[in-house]
């Protein structure tokens, strides 16, 4: 448990817009499940932000198969409920990731090692359905190795999420 929460926490390090002042004040909102709340203030404006680390990876590049699937929250209206999935390996150039919950298959568009769903009203939907879920499993093209799918326990989200919700005053 302790190294993958090292690994968790070490990935979304590199998540845009934390930066290196952000990190020091980072707030743990608590573990749910297989899910773990964060928020952070920078500049005036709050993030929050619920991340899992996928349980189970098949396929990939021996020794780089982390995965990581991330629901941010960014006040100021800026966004809210925003999901993306961290692949420390990189996706291949012009791919795109399948989340598959339960038989709802959602594409998300990748760029590096990072993809996100293509507007707002997929995210939305990806996280009702996230909500609503057992487990959602990615399947993706990483810049190197085989094929990959990674499959992430949703026990604990709607916790994680209510959470990162009051932490930046999101309203459902």
């Amino acid at each position: 448990m302790i190294i993958r929460l090292a690994v968790l926490a070490a990935a979304l390090a590199f998540l845009p817009p934390l930066a290196a002042e952000s990190a020091e004040s980072t707030k743990r909102l608590g573990k749910f499940g297989e899910w773990e709340g964060f928020s952070f203030s920078e500049g005036g404006s709050r993030t929050c932000y619920v991340a899992a680390i996928a349980g189970k990876v098949q396929g990939g590049e021996k020794g780089r198969t982390n995965t990581f699937l991330i629901v941010t929250h960014r006040s100021g209206g800026k966004s809210t409920d925003e999901v993306s999935i961290n692949g420390t390996y990189g996706f291949k150039k012009e791919s795109s990731v399948e989340l598959q919950i339960g038989a709802k298959k959602n594409s998300l568009f990748t760029r590096g090692d990072r993809a996100w769903a293509n507007d707002a009203a997929s995210d939305r939907a990806i996280v009702e359905a996230l909500r609503k879920g057992r487990d959602a499993i990615m399947h993706a093209t990483p810049a190197k190795g085989a094929p990959i799918t990674a499959t992430f326990a949703l026990s604990g989200f709607s916790d994680a999420l209510a959470a990162a919700d009051k932490a930046c005053s999101v309203k459902r």
